[in-house]
C-alpha cells in the first residue's frame, strides 16, 4: 500500500453558495510552495509525451475539497492472443 501525499501549495474551496451551478471549486495555488514541494518530491511527477507532469485528484472529505497526488497505473494490455484458428474446420459456425 502506498502511502497518500497531499501537495502544498495548492488549495480547493467549495464555491460561494451565490456561484452558478457549474463552478464546482475554487483552487487557491501559491507557486513558490508548490515548486518547492514538487522539488522535494520529484518522485511523484509522472512523464506524458516527453513531459513531466503532476497528476491530481480533487477529492471531498467531511473536512472540505483536497487534493491527492493520482499514483493509479493501468495494468499493462496483453495484446497477444493464445486464440488461434487454423482452419475452416476449426470454426464454430
Amino acid at each position: 500500500m502506498t502511502t497518500k501525499k497531499y501537495p502544498k501549495g495548492l488549495m480547493a474551496f467549495k464555491p460561494n453558495e451565490k456561484a452558478p451551478t457549474f463552478v464546482k471549486a475554487s483552487v487557491l495555488i501559491n507557486p513558490k510552495e508548490l515548486y518547492d514541494w514538487i522539488k522535494e518530491n520529484n518522485d511523484c511527477l509522472t512523464e506524458y509525451k516527453g513531459q513531466k507532469q503532476l497528476k491530481l485528484q480533487l477529492l471531498e472529505s467531511d473536512k472540505g475539497l483536497y487534493f491527492n497526488i493520482d499514483t493509479f497505473k493501468p495494468k499493462a494490455v496483453n495484446t497477444h492472443s493464445d486464440f488461434r484458428i487454423d482452419s475452416k474446420d476449426d470454426m464454430p459456425f
